[in-house]
């Protein structure tokens, strides 16, 4: 179950949770009047509050903890509430502050609902406390606020804020832990936000949580005791909001947490912590991952997620009151035997999705590796199939020549799957790609492969993923490759490619420098797109850590675009849709007390190149030391004008317990080289006097004239004289019913002739058409606009106009555009380029068959007084005009005109 399915289902709990306990409540107010004096939004709604808060049932016992008695006077109290004449008697919380009201209503309804009122003004602060639980709130709006919630309708966005919170500073359970099964936190705060640029979200903090799985006499008999059966974890939230849903704040329903376990031959090599919505209500799952050898037998055993479910109950009486809890089952187990010359094992494990299984053994001449996802069929899925098979060879591999060797080779085959460019390259990041490109340790590391596979390879109906893996080894596996080329098909198909690159100097077991660069490059022809990432993390050069990312993108189509960064990129450059963003090339270096850490990067784009570093350094103990950093970022623009600007700055600071004593700071940016600009600041400090210093001077002439830009025509007239600005496709077949002889075919194959059905393209790459330029060859224009179409004096009126054909143009080239536009706008911009000239517009009439034989020769037998009629039949053909593009519904259309027009008794075809 998903984050938002899990809110919607704990939301629905809680509508009919507070349905119920708020009826019992509200039933005591039934005869409640209506306060007298109430503001203009709540007049005739309010009802008067209660004399003392009852405790009728867990809700009002648990308002009670938290605000304690309410007497006459507070600035919270409990009134009745009637939203509506005729609708059902509810309860309102109000918050007071002079003339100001805040009021949260609950009418328990067939369809409950809640009410939000808070009057116009003054900020109301509440504060109460009930003993254990501490309420506070702030409360705001420009404008009266009245609003309804209902369950499964979306509420109306808020336009004042409110601010909530709640803390519980004593031991709170749930079971018995230690002696039982149960959680404990020593703390728990809640907050609610909301406001008219704040999105309503909800958080849980946990302080000192802790779960127990065993209980306590278990423990003991084990020799875990009761603290080692229990994870400790500090400051665990839980936040739930439209957006992402209810999960823990890190962005995962599991929380994956170190603990130890110390069982006689057993030990725990991980614990989770899972949310979870089963059929008996929500619960928590703590879970460890145990692995155990077997005393005197080469054997070793695996069970993953072996935990029990702690489920709650949630109804008017029973708040996170624990219930069964559901018997301890594992999700996954594996076994690996050392028996030689056979080594290995395998594993099986549940998934979301249905069961993943591997088998990893060493054969002794070869390793051979499989790893299988099967998902079940569900309402909207087929079965669906993933596989990743492998087979490595002995040290040092099969040699190929050249200090190299074929390490391994297997393959991906993946039926109703698609490929995740997103996850892959998330993968890439991480620095994960060994999970997909021949894992280590198959065995043990099941669970994260599967999860990898599953979330890079999704379920897709109709769709497959297959591909060919290889590994290449040189100077004895000093150098790694190991690569994967994967087709995702069908339309719309891409061709991605997987791979991994590990550099171990001097000795793969025990480098001084090991670097390890993970690569996913993608070719999507339909575009088209070529992009390469490529990740350095989980690098380092002896002891310092290496990390960074390189990036590759050329697309071309309607969003042509080209990008090549190693780190990233300027601050001010917006990336280009679909680029992602970039870690910086990274070295840690000092030790110690001594931090000092380097950054670059360098891009380069269709119409720019950027680059810049920045080294920080840290010297510091107990907030006492030296802290300071010098930085630089260079921009260079060569479209329209070369242009420039490099930013410096730097700043050192002497610290004393974590407060600055003395400290000096520059930032300055120089622009150019037409028209010189100098501007920054700089800063003097010690203890409490400051100087700062600004600065701006600008100097030198404007950028001198550029060469007079030539002139536009006669460059388009020379463009439109070549062979490749025509282009002529003929039809997949004849639309008119003409039967061509051979020799039209001849000169139609030679480019003698033109077939009158096909489609002419006539297009330059000189100007952009039909929109006014400014600018040309790097210069100034007078705004000019050019345009291509055709002349006919014979086309009808209101016929169509000629399509467009569009081409790649550099915007900057031609139109006049701020510094900020060519940097942030696309690099490319598709624009007219020419006209198509074809017959397809034409509506054509029914099929008739006609008699062309007349083309052959023509013999009249008319007498003198009818020249006329020959004059108008002449005419008629002389109408045909071939010198120019005819649609065939014209051309038979002449000759039936023809036809009807001579009586056949007068003409004789030959």
């Amino acid at each position: 179950m998903n984050p938002n399915q899990l809110l919607e289902k704990i939301a629905g709990l809680l509508w009919e949770l507070a349905r119920e306990s708020v009826a019992e409540l509200a039933q005591q107010a039934t005869n409640f009047p209506t306060e007298e004096g109430a503001p203009a939004p709540l007049q005739g709604r309010l009802l008067i509050a209660f004399n003392e808060l009852p405790q009728s049932n867990e809700l009002a016992k648990f308002i009670h903890g938290v605000v304690g008695d309410l007497p006459d006077g507070e600035k919270l109290r409990l009134h009745g509430w009637k939203r509506a004449q005729g609708a059902a008697v509810g309860v309102a919380l109000v918050a007071s502050e002079g003339n100001a009201r805040a009021v949260l209503a609950f009418t328990p309804e067939s369809t409950p609902k809640i009410d939000v009122v808070v009057t116009p003004g003054e900020k109301l602060t509440v504060a109460q406390s009930g003993g254990i639980w501490k309420a506070t709130g702030e409360i705001s709006s420009n404008t009266v606020w009245d609003t309804e919630i209902t369950k499964g309708a979306p509420p109306s966005p808020p336009v004042g804020e409110v601010t909530l919170g709640i803390e519980r500073g004593e031991e709170l359970k749930i079971g018995e832990p230690p002696t039982g099964p149960g959680v404990s936190t020593d703390k728990i705060a809640a907050a609610l936000t909301v406001g008219p640029a704040t999105p309503l979200s909800f958080t849980i903090t946990l302080t000192n949580f802790r779960a127990a799985l065993l209980p306590g006499a278990l423990a003991d008999f084990l020799g875990a005791g009761g603290d080692r059966a229990t994870a400790p974890v500090k400051d665990l939230a839980i936040r739930a909001d439209a957006a992402g849903g209810l999960r823990f704040d890190k962005g995962n329903l599991r929380l994956d947490l170190p603990a130890k376990l110390p069982l006689p031959g057993v030990s725990t090599h991980g614990f989770g912590l899972q949310l979870s919505s089963g059929p008996d209500g929500l619960g928590l799952r703590p879970a460890f991952d145990l692995s155990a050898d077997l005393p005197g037998l080469p054997v070793h055993a695996g069970i993953d997620d072996l935990g029990i479910d702690l489920p709650f109950s949630l109804d008017k009486d029973l708040f996170g009151k624990l219930t069964k809890p559901d018997p301890p089952l594992p999700k996954g187990i594996e076994l690996e035997l050392n028996l030689p010359p056979v080594r290995g094992g395998g594993a099986i494990i549940k998934t979301d999705e249905g069961y993943a299984g591997v088998l990893d053994l060493d054969l002794g001449i070869f390793g051979a590796q499989a790893f299988g996802i099967v998902g079940l069929p569900t309402a909207d899925q087929p079965t669906s199939i993933l596989a990743l098979l492998s087979a490595s060879f002995p040290y040092p591999g099969i040699q190929l020549g050249f200090g190299f060797a074929l390490d391994a080779v297997g393959g991906l085959v993946g039926i109703n799957r698609r490929a995740d460019v997103e996850q892959l390259r998330a993968l890439v990041s991480d620095g994960h790609a060994d999970r997909v490109l021949f894992p280590e340790d198959a065995v043990k590391r099941a669970g994260e492969i599967a999860r990898s596979l599953e979330a890079s390879f999704p379920r897709k109906r109709g769709r497959f993923v297959v591909g060919p893996m290889v590994r290449l080894n040189w100077g004895g596996r000093i150098v790694t490759l190991s690569g994967a080329v994967i087709l995702d098909l069908p339309g719309p198909s891409q061709i991605i490619v997987l791979g991994r690159l590990v550099v171990a100097i001097p000795d793969p077991k025990a480098p001084l420098i090991l670097l390890q660069a993970s690569v996913l490059g993608r070719i999507d022809p339909s575009v088209p797109e070529t992009e390469v990432l490529v990740s350095l993390a989980g690098s380092r050069v002896v002891t310092t850590p290496v990390s960074g990312e390189i990036y590759l993108l050329a697309r071309g189509g309607s969003r042509a675009v080209f990008v090549l960064s190693a780190g990233g990129f300027h601050p001010r450059y917006t990336r280009p849709p679909g680029v992602p963003e970039l870690e910086r090339l990274t070295m840690d270096l000092g030790g110690g007390f001594l931090g000092l850490r380097a950054e670059a990067y360098l891009a380069v784009t269709s119409n720019a190149v950027m680059f810049g570093a920045n080294l920080h350094l840290d010297a510091t103990i107990a907030g006492c030391g030296v802290e300071g950093q010098l930085g630089l970022d260079a921009l260079f623009v060569y479209e329209p004008t070369f242009s420039f600007s490099v930013r410096v700055y730097a700043s050192v600071a002497v610290l004393a317990f974590g407060h600055r004593l003395a400290g000096i700071g520059l930032d300055f940016t120089l622009a150019g080289p037409a028209h010189w600009h100098a501007f920054g600041t700089g800063s003097i400090s010690i203890l409490w006097w400051d100087v700062a210093l600004d600065f701006d001077v600008s100097w030198g002439d404007a950028a001198p004239p550029l060469e007079p830009p030539p002139v536009v025509r006669p460059l388009i007239e020379d463009a439109l004289k070549q062979t490749k600005a025509w282009t002529v496709t003929r039809p997949p077949e004849q639309r008119a019913g003409i039967k061509l002889t051979a020799g039209a075919k001849s000169d139609l194959a030679a480019g003698k002739a033109v077939d009158a059905d096909a489609t002419y393209r006539v297009s330059q790459s000189i100007v952009p058409l039909g929109k006014p330029i400014t600018r040309f060859a790097r210069a100034q224009v007078a705004k000019q606009q050019w345009d291509i179409a055709p002349v006919d004096d014979d086309v009808a009126p209101g016929a169509a106009a000629p399509v467009e054909v569009k081409d790649s143009f550099i915007p900057a080239e031609f139109f006049d555009l701020t510094a900020d536009a060519q940097l942030t706008g696309p690099a490319f911009e598709e624009i007219k380029s020419g006209i198509l000239m074809s017959d397809k517009e034409v509506d054509f009439g029914p099929v008739h068959r006609v008699d062309d034989s007349y083309e052959t020769g023509y013999k009249p037998e008319l007498p003198d007084q009818d020249d006329l009629i020959v004059n108008l039949v002449f005419e008629n053909f002389r109408r045909e005009r071939f010198a120019r593009v005819v649609a065939p519904e014209e051309r038979v259309s002449h000759w039936r005109e023809t036809q009807l027009a001579m009586p056949a008794s007068k003409v004789a075809m030959l």
